[in-house]
């Protein structure tokens, strides 16, 4: 007789995924954040049943969903992490940051940069670092419809891997070397205010200022909005070599640049990205091995 029982099978990704999401849990009942552990606890429960389900079936749509939803999950997971964050090392050191930039590069970039600043380029920049928030779901979605390739769903999951590392393990930094950024750390500093072309632009340069200030976010060192755009082009430049030259490219560029103009980073958070987005990658494929 045929066993009935299908094992449930939890991927490199998962397993690195549920370990955060547990932990953070755990520290939000610790630091009594009742009321934050609602978001976390329901993407959490729904991706166990992704797992489960897809576990137990071929469909395509279900393969997809089981492994798309780590993207939108850290979104969830690292709003929850930023809740108790600065209860765990409440110490920045954005002073040290600075001084490691003045060391190295013997200058402040941010603060160069005041000479270039213009509306226009403001506007550019500001939505290329927006496009953080779009690239990990399209080049996703770009390499799972990889016709070329017979591994395009291995492909896809070396990719999603790679930024999950990258993003869960960049929490550890976090937590270790907290920082605020040089725009709430060092307002002194700067001269020119940063104003776009468009109501949309000058809105959300506002509220994600005041998202920082008001939610105490330490997520300076390494940026993982650099971090994640080279392993996306690391990945580009492999599977999809027109969408690397027209877009992650170019994007990449501006958008490394955006993290200093726009004052959220140091330029040693962009060489520890490296570092991060480097090992990310190498990980991924030994551990899909």
């Amino acid at each position: 007789m045929k066993d009935s029982k299908i094992a449930v099978v939890f991927f490199a990704e998962d397993k690195i995924c549920l370990a955060f999401s547990l932990l953070i849990i755990i520290f939000q009942i610790y630091f009594g954040l009742y009321s934050a552990i609602t978001a976390p606890l329901i993407g959490l429960t729904l991706l166990l049943a992704l797992i489960y389900f897809q576990s137990r079936s071929n469909s395509k749509l279900l393969k997809f969903f089981r492994s798309y939803i780590h993207i939108p999950f850290y979104g969830i997971i690292f709003t929850a992490f930023q809740t108790f964050a600065h209860k765990l090392n409440p110490t920045d050191y954005d002073q040290l940051l600075l001084k490691i930039d003045n060391s190295i590069f013997t200058f402040d970039i941010t603060v160069w940069f005041q000479q270039f600043i213009s509306r226009p380029l403001t506007e550019l920049l500001t939505l290329s670092y927006f496009s953080y928030y779009v690239l990990p779901t399209l080049t996703f979605l770009l390499l799972f419809l990889l016709k070329t390739r017979n591994d395009s769903y291995s492909i896809t999951r070396n990719y999603l891997l790679a930024i999950v590392i990258g993003w869960y393990f960049a929490f550890v930094c976090y937590i270790i070397l907290p920082a605020a950024g040089p725009d709430i750390a060092f307002p002194q500093h700067y001269t020119v205010q940063l104003i776009g072309l468009s109501p949309l632009t000058n809105n959300y340069l506002e509220s994600i200022g005041k998202y920082l200030r008001e939610a105490h976010v330490r997520n300076t060192f390494p940026s993982m909005h650099f971090g994640i755009i080279l392993i996306t082009n690391y990945f580009a430049f492999r599977f999809r070599r027109k969408y690397f030259l027209f877009c992650t490219l170019p994007l990449g560029i501006l958008l490394g640049t955006a993290t200093l103009y726009l004052r959220q980073h140091y330029l040693i958070d962009l060489v520890g990205s490296v570092v991060i987005a480097s090992a990310s990658i190498y990980l991924s494929g030994r551990f899909n091995k």
